[in-house]
């Protein structure tokens, strides 16, 4: 019995993360561990729909995991060419091989194929500090 309540007290934790993982959008702030100088973004609701903003153009497509696994698959997008498409070809090519969701802090960090992501609510503000980065 006690062991029961242990697990079923643990339940609603994990809720509780997936339900802020997928609160609100996500602004890009690192990728593989480098701070980025343009703006992307992810979002992600309780349906598994994800989207957001490449360097040049919006981004869409469905999670096929449930959270806090990825598998986004083949991603849409918009097709307007901007001075930023070799930031867009690998903000997108790096979100497609992502696995994993997980909220560290105040940040969100995506994972797979050795790679990783980092967002954060306001990648400008000056307490926001990137985990995965060596700075």
């Amino acid at each position: 019995m006690r062991k029961l309540l242990v697990l079923l007290a643990l339940i609603p934790g994990a809720a509780l993360a997936d339900e802020t993982i997928a609160s609100g959008e996500w602004q890009l702030l690192a990728l593989d561990g480098q701070r980025v100088n343009y703006e992307a973004s992810f979002a992600i609701d309780a349906a598994g729909s994800v989207s957001g903003k490449a360097p040049c153009n919006n981004w869409f497509g469905q999670n096929q995991a449930s959270l806090p696994a990825l598998g986004l698959g083949t991603l849409g997008s918009t097709r307007m060419y901007c001075d930023r498409m070799a930031e867009e070809e690998r903000f997108l090519s790096t979100l497609g091989v992502m696995t994993s969701a997980e909220r560290i802090g105040e940040n969100l960090v995506l994972r797979g194929a050795g790679r990783s992501m980092e967002f954060s609510r306001d990648p400008g503000s000056k307490a926001s500090i990137c985990v995965s980065c060596g700075d």
